[in-house]
């Protein structure tokens, strides 16, 4: 085994490499990571090179974490105490770490989070896939995919000309908002404390119950305002309680309101009954389904990382 080291403030151990260096005297020193890295402690910066790819099992950052485009960084047990920026086509997967600063993705492949804690999340392009983590911060998603499961939000949740925007068994304790994604989006089994606007939506809005997307176990709960307007979705609201009003101005169909929504403010625009009992058709996509795509899509990039990172490790030995 081999760590390069050329500036070096800690004692680094990895299979792969984790080479510290500086550019000049007064520039900052950083760590690149190829390979894999076990439960050390980098202390400054560190950075996953284009097209390389690394993996980290209880290790701590002290400083930023950057994966550079075409990279992966795949981590278990971590911590980073600084902000982590993922680049184009590059992939983030994180299981049961923590990171104190905000997370910024432009144009990556996708960030998958597991039983993770985050402070805020900006993402803009790719997936973002959230399963059993904590996100202490606002998260906002645009011209991606987002799917939030059994999670835990404390500030607003924003999702802006993605594909779809889902959410299940999810606490939002700020505001949510799901504008413009071309194949709609579920709120299932959750709750939301500020106000929720579903706009511009398109194919399918299924809110609380069951809907054209499928069925959904447990009621939802919207603790403000709902507005759902000016959506061309076909939207229904069901099994949930809104403790605001509703506005469902726009909508083209009209907003179906079934037997289970309570809504304790006022309503203003056009809702309709349900007609019949919902069928989903085999082309549409329900949430179980969605998840499962990002599932695999996640898994396959990981093990490919996985595998990159392992055969850095044995080149460096």
């Amino acid at each position: 085994m081999k760590i390069r080291t050329l500036i070096a403030t800690a004692s680094l151990v990895a299979s792969g490499s984790l080479v510290a260096f500086t550019g000049s005297a007064q520039a900052a020193l950083y760590t690149t990571c190829v390979g894999d890295g076990g439960a050390v402690t980098v202390t400054n910066d560190l950075v996953v090179p284009a097209g390389k790819s690394c993996t980290l099992t209880g290790t701590k950052v002290r400083g930023t974490v950057t994966v550079e485009a075409g990279a992966d960084l795949v981590a278990t047990g971590a911590t980073f105490n600084s902000t982590v920026t993922v680049g184009e086509n590059a992939y983030l997967d994180l299981t049961g770490t923590t990171v104190k600063g905000a997370l910024t993705t432009t144009s990556a492949f996708g960030t998958h989070l597991e039983k993770s804690s985050l402070k805020a999340v900006d993402a803009t392009g790719g997936f973002v896939y959230a399963v059993d983590s904590t996100l202490g911060g606002n998260v906002t998603t645009e011209a991606g995919e987002l799917y939030v499961s059994g999670s835990t939000l404390s500030a607003s949740l924003t999702g802006v000309g993605n594909q779809y925007s889902d959410v299940y068994d999810t606490t939002v304790k700020g505001a949510l908002t799901v504008n413009t994604n071309t194949l709609g989006g579920v709120f299932c089994a959750s709750e939301v404390y500020g106000a929720a606007t579903y706009t511009g939506n398109s194919d399918s809005l299924q809110l609380g119950g069951d809907g054209l997307l499928g069925s959904c176990a447990g009621a939802s709960y919207f603790g403000g305002d709902l507005a759902v307007t000016d959506n061309t979705a076909q939207a229904v609201l069901d099994n949930a309680i809104v403790r605001g009003g509703l506005s469902a101005t726009g909508n083209n169909p009209v907003l179906v309101v079934g037997e289970l929504a309570r809504v304790r403010g006022a309503v203003t625009g056009e809702t309709a009954a349900p007609a019949a009992s919902f069928s989903r058709s085999a082309e549409k996509a329900a949430p179980e389904d969605r998840a499962t795509g990002l599932a695999e899509k996640a898994a396959a990039r990981a093990a490919a990382a996985r595998a990159d990172a392992h055969e850095a490790g044995k080149s460096s030995l």
